[in-house]
């Protein structure tokens, strides 16, 4: 599997819009176009994704459990049917998610020393 970069990291908080204008403010980070519907600010060729998470989903329960803070990866792979490959033959489990219009691949926090790790297909050059 070929794992490009990280294409974000989503903090998790009760207050997306005043979370993301902290860290714009205190850390001058540039916006970006929103993450699955979350606001989001640039650093490099990565970006931070503040989400205030739906009841029942399992980012509320994240937020529910350590309070607010970094709650996911989601990490850029070349192709998604090689990453998903890998994973069965390495026996990780993962389910399948939707991330906006495109499939994820959502790793089994317990085969990444309890990371939240999603996979998504990186946009061709």
């Amino acid at each position: 599997m070929e794992t490009r970069r990280i294409d974000h990291v989503v903090v998790v908080t009760p207050d997306a819009e005043g979370a993301a204008a902290t860290f714009r403010r205190h850390f001058e980070l540039a916006p970006s176009a929103p993450v699955v519907g979350s606001p989001a600010l640039r650093i490099g060729g990565a970006r931070i994704a503040f989400a205030h998470p739906a009841d029942g989903s399992a980012l509320a329960a994240i937020l529910a459990r350590s309070g607010e803070g970094m709650a996911e990866i989601c990490l850029e792979v070349g192709s998604l049917p090689e990453a998903e490959a890998s994973l069965r033959t390495a026996g990780i489990g993962f389910t399948v998610e939707a991330k906006g219009a495109a499939r994820a691949l959502a790793v089994d926090p317990g085969a990444a020393h309890g990371v939240r790790l999603t996979l998504i297909e990186g946009r061709a050059a």
